[in-house]
């Protein structure tokens, strides 16, 4: 058999496979069999992602009450300077462990299947952008850990959306872990930390723009990254995150 008829017997039979036979995969986080490219099970998405939950405009926690505002942004204790953010799921349980694995466990390929039900849920709740900025890491983490989960994040969405990615934005001072630090501890703890060159500031004059970050809890990354750009020129800064806190209906 010659090597053209050959590759002509293998294309049907992917496309027998296509036509016959449903895809079928396993949840990203409880290895339950899922089909249809699906990448959580329905059981996961109602646990972590909360489909019909509102998010806080301001900070992109999940709420629980029909409100647009969570009790801190109500009441001036959120990131400003933002013009919304919004959160995939919730910060807890299996969705947690993933995040967690990610980026202390250096396994930066989990996130490869995020690419289109990200992109799909941050259409339904963003304005499109110009361009997509990951949040920076400065070089010493990043020589540490090898590579900036949110520049992956943002990578897969390029790709998935095809809208430009933009790495301007730079982290230029190493700062201490937020994490066990107050919302004012963090700000204090960020202040000069990131820095964008006037040569950057044609790039992204007027453009409405995606920030992209695994985790929000205070917002204060995510507001100190939205003052440089918006100072360089960027007419629109909307956050984009993984994961964040949920509030309880009280």
């Amino acid at each position: 058999m010659s090597g053209y008829t050959l590759s002509l017997w293998q294309d049907m039979k992917d496309l027998a496979r296509a036509l016959f036979y449903e895809k079928s995969s396993t949840c990203l986080l409880c290895e339950t069999y899922v089909s249809g490219g699906q990448v959580f099970c329905d059981d996961c998405k109602q646990a972590y992602f909360y489909p019909d939950l509102n998010r806080c405009t301001h900070c992109g926690k999940l709420l629980e009450s029909p409100h647009k505002k969570c009790e801190d942004c109500t009441e001036g204790r959120g990131p400003k300077g933002m013009d919304q953010v919004v959160a995939w799921g919730h910060y807890t349980g299996a969705w947690r462990e993933f995040i967690q694995d990610v980026k202390f466990k250096f396994q930066p390929y989990l996130l490869k299947r995020l690419g289109q039900p990200l992109g799909e849920f941050a259409l339904c709740h963003l304005p499109p952008p110009n361009i997509l900025v990951p949040v920076p890491m400065h070089d010493e983490r990043l020589g540490e850990r090898g590579f900036n989960q949110a520049a992956v994040i943002a990578s897969l969405l390029h790709w998935e959306l095809g809208i430009p990615l933009w790495e301007g934005l730079a982290r230029v001072q190493p700062t201490t872990p937020q994490v066990g630090l107050s919302r004012k501890e963090r700000l204090h703890n960020l202040e000069s930390a990131f820095q964008m060159p006037s040569s950057a500031q044609s790039q992204i004059h007027g453009a409405k723009v995606w920030l992209i970050d695994d985790v929000t809890t205070t917002g204060a990354t995510l507001e100190h990254c939205s003052k440089v750009l918006k100072r360089g020129g960027a007419a629109h800064v909307y956050g984009l995150v993984l994961a964040a806190g949920l509030e309880k209906r009280r």
